[in-house]
């Protein structure tokens, strides 16, 4: 677990930015692992080591997460899909890519494919939403990202004003460390991260943008994927997500993802029993999944 405590392979995507990519195993295609608001590569440390038997595989922390360096500008799908394909680049991970990716990190992946689709041979959403989530779900604004929002921006005064502590109530109610399913030094590092001004604007930023910010990225959204091979899993116990309140929500959840399955000749649906962090709560029916799109991916080209 100590592995993200610390910087794995410091990418750069700019003169002055570097991008943190945890990669491990080798083969083509690789397979990208894309966590969800605010994730990181530790997301993915349940359903990472598994793939990587099978082919390289590489995850990563959004600009201002994490170990990478933050970034001016909003932190839109469009600027973390040109942060992402430019750490690759420079780490010198070609394509193709199989595109995973869980929640809005799913979001951001569809972008990559419709951006590049040349790049990429497969694809797997992990209870994942379409880019006007939150007008379908809400008509307007979700009261919980809402919240976060105003959450993050207590704590960064806070953190400006050197009063961002383990001892204050805001810090036990929003940061909750140290976690006892984490190593110290993870825990350490976290602290770190989670405290600092840079994490908090970004926080923001993402919570901002989790939607489409562009037309570019809207009609993206609703850009047909062709043949590629494509799964996408559903988490069965809807009343666990944060962002379902009820019965119409629910139901809005599911066509969300039949839309996004049938965005491909080839895409499937399945619905796991679990709630919204599949990739922590059922590591295997990810793993699976990747592995059904690798195969796809073997048979078209043989």
């Amino acid at each position: 677990m100590d592995v993200y405590a610390r910087p794995q392979t410091l990418a750069p995507v700019t003169r002055r930015r570097r991008l943190n990519l945890h990669v491990t195993g080798e083969g083509s295609p690789t397979v990208i692992l894309a966590a969800g608001y605010l994730g990181l590569t530790i997301d993915w440390a349940l359903v990472q080591p598994y793939v990587a038997r099978y082919c390289r595989t590489v995850s990563f922390d959004n600009a201002g997460l994490g170990f990478s360096d933050p970034a001016r500008g909003p932190r839109t799908s469009t600027a973390i899909v040109e942060d992402l394909r430019a750490g690759l680049a420079s780490a010198g991970i070609a394509p193709p890519y199989v595109l995973v990716g869980h929640s809005a990190g799913g979001l951001r992946m569809r972008l990559f494919a419709a951006r590049y689709p040349d790049e990429v041979a497969g694809m797997v959403m992990v209870d994942t939403v379409r880019a006007d989530w939150e007008q379908r779900l809400y008509g307007g604004v979700c009261p919980s990202l809402a919240q976060d929002r105003e959450n993050y921006r207590l704590l960064l005064k806070m953190s400006l004003a050197g009063t961002l502590t383990p001892d204050k109530a805001e810090y036990v109610a929003h940061i909750r460390l140290p976690r006892p399913e984490l190593s110290p030094a993870v825990n350490a590092a976290f602290h770190e991260m989670w405290t600092r001004p840079a994490y908090l604007r970004t926080a923001i930023s993402e919570s901002l943008n989790l939607r489409a910010s562009t037309p570019e990225e809207a009609a993206a959204d609703r850009r047909p994927l062709g043949d590629t091979p494509l799964v996408v899993l559903s988490a069965g116990q809807i009343a666990s997500t944060p962002m379902i309140q009820n019965a119409r929500q629910a139901d809005g959840w599911f066509d969300m993802h039949d839309e996004i399955a049938a965005l491909s000749s080839r895409g499937l649906r399945r619905t796991i029993d679990c709630g919204h962090n599949i990739p922590i709560e059922q590591p295997r029916e990810v793993v699976t999944a990747i592995r059904d799109v690798l195969e796809m991916v073997a048979a078209a080209a043989s």
